[in-house]
C-alpha cells in the first residue's frame, strides 16, 4: 500500500461565498450520486458545530465552509432532501445528527458505505481500511481530531477533508454491484432508510450527569454533594469558554476532590488527576466551589431499594431482552448476516418494553423497513407470543 498522493487530482473547489455555493449546487443537481462528509469541532469546543461539508462527484471535490457562509448554507437543503440524488456517506449516523441539528437538514437518498461493508461481511469497515482495500492508498490519520473550527484551514486539513469523499462515488458503484450479487440490496437500503429517519439527538448538558461518573455511587452524601458542585462548575465553565470539559478538569480529579477536599491549593495539587498546572489555573475557583457545598448532602445517588414485585418485573424484562438478543443472534447466523444489521439494540429494548403481539403493534413500537417485515416479522412475533408479560402476575415459560 502507498501513502496518499493527491497531487494528480484536479484542484479542490473551496466554497466560501454564496456565489461559490450556488455554482456548486448547479453542478450537484445534475449528478446522480454525490459523496458527502462533515467535520465538526467536537474535540475542541463545548458547543459543537458543523465546520465543514465535503462533497464529491465522480471527478470533482468541493469543501464547503459553513463558518464563512452562515445562513447562506441553507441553499444546500434542497440537494440534501432530494431522494433522486444519492448521498454517499461513510458511517453516516453522526453526520445525520450534525446536519439535522446544525443546519435543519433532512437527508434523503442516503447510502452508507459502512452499512454495505458490514452486510457484505468485510472484516474491516473503517474508511481508511476501505481506501486501502479498494484503491491501494493509505490516508494520513494526523488530522482526525483536528480543530475544524479554526481558520484558515491548513493544506493538510484540506487534503484530509477531500480524501474523505473523493472515492465515495466510485465506492458506491462497486458496493452496489456486490450487494446485488449477494442479494442484499434491499437490506442495505432499508438500514439506510432507518438512518435517515432515526436521527440521534444532539448532546445536551445534563446537570445531573455527575451521577454517571465511575465511582459516584460509592460516595457518602456529603461527598456526593461536593461532586455535584464540582461537576456543575466544570459544565458551566466549559459552556462559558466554549471548551470541552475534559480539557478543563478530568473526571478522576473531580472524584478525588469530592472524596477528600483539600485544605489548600498545595494539597490540591497532590490530588489524583490534578497536578500543579491545573491547581494553579483553577485552584481558587475550586476551593470556592468546595466551600460553597459545605454542609450539603445528597443521598439519591445510591441504588434505591426495590420491592419484590418490581424486582420480579425488572428480572422478566432483562430475561425478555436476552431472549430477543438470542433470537437476533441465531437469526443472523441463519441469514449469514451480522446481527446488528437485523435490529439495533435500542430497537430490541423498545420491543422488550412494549411486547407487541401483532404486526400493527410491532409497527407502532418500531419502524420496520420492507426487508425486515418480509424476513423477520413472523419469527419475531412468534417469539414475542411466548415471552412472559412483566406486568402480569402469572409467569409462563416458552
Amino acid at each position: 500500500m502507498s501513502s496518499l498522493d493527491s497531487s494528480a487530482w484536479p484542484p479542490v473547489h473551496m466554497v466560501e461565498t454564496e456565489s461559490d455555493l450556488l455554482r456548486a449546487i448547479n453542478t450537484w443537481r445534475s449528478a446522480p450520486v454525490l459523496g458527502m462528509d462533515t467535520e465538526s469541532n467536537s474535540f475542541h469546543a463545548y458547543h459543537e458545530k458543523l465546520c465543514l461539508l465535503q462533497v464529491s462527484t465522480h471527478n470533482e471535490d468541493w469543501i464547503v465552509d459553513p463558518l464563512a457562509l452562515g445562513d447562506s448554507l441553507e441553499a444546500v437543503l434542497g440537494i440534501l432532501a432530494d431522494p433522486e440524488i444519492v448521498k454517499v456517506f461513510h458511517s453516516a449516523e453522526y453526520d445525520m445528527m450534525l446536519l439535522a441539528h446544525g443546519l435543519g437538514a433532512k437527508v434523503r437518498g442516503l447510502f452508507d458505505t459502512q452499512v454495505a461493508m458490514t452486510l457484505l461481511k468485510h472484516k474491516k469497515t473503517g474508511l481508511a481500511a476501505l481506501l486501502e482495500s479498494f484503491y491501494g492508498v493509505k490516508p494520513s490519520k494526523k488530522e482526525q481530531r483536528s480543530d475544524w473550527g479554526k481558520r484558515p484551514l491548513t493544506s493538510r486539513q484540506v487534503e484530509y477533508a477531500r480524501t474523505d469523499t473523493h472515492f465515495l462515488v466510485d465506492l458506491h458503484t462497486r458496493l452496489i454491484d456486490e450487494l446485488k450479487d449477494a442479494g442484499l440490496t434491499e437490506a442495505c437500503l432499508g438500514e439506510c432508510d432507518r438512518l435517515e429517519r432515526e436521527v440521534l439527538p444532539p448532546r445536551e448538558p445534563d446537570p445531573e450527569g455527575w451521577k454517571r461518573l465511575k465511582g459516584a455511587k460509592t460516595l457518602t452524601p456529603s461527598q456526593a454533594a461536593r461532586l455535584r458542585a464540582l461537576f456543575q462548575w466544570r459544565e458551566g465553565l466549559g459552556a462559558q469558554r466554549d471548551v470541552p470539559v475534559f480539557k478543563i478538569l478530568p473526571n478522576p480529579a473531580l472524584l478525588s476532590l469530592a472524596r477528600k477536599p483539600p485544605r489548600e491549593i498545595n494539597e490540591m495539587a497532590r490530588s489524583e488527576g490534578m497536578g500543579w498546572k491545573l491547581a494553579k489555573r483553577h485552584g481558587a475557583a475550586l476551593m470556592e466551589v468546595l466551600q460553597s457545598s459545605r454542609g450539603e448532602e445528597i443521598s439519591d445517588h445510591f441504588p434505591k431499594k426495590v420491592d419484590p414485585a418490581e424486582r420480579r418485573r425488572r428480572r422478566i424484562r432483562r430475561e425478555n431482552l436476552e431472549a430477543l438478543k438470542d433470537w437476533r443472534k441465531k437469526t443472523a447466523v441463519t441469514l449469514d448476516l451480522p446481527s446488528e444489521r437485523l435490529f439495533h439494540r435500542r430497537h430490541l429494548e423498545k420491543i422488550a418494553k412494549e411486547l407487541p403481539q401483532n404486526s400493527e403493534a410491532l409497527m407502532r413500537t418500531i419502524q420496520m423497513n420492507d426487508w425486515q417485515r418480509e424476513t423477520l416479522e413472523r419469527s419475531l412475533l412468534q417469539l414475542l407470543a411466548s415471552l412472559p408479560n412483566p406486568e402480569k402476575n402469572n409467569e409462563h415459560n416458552s
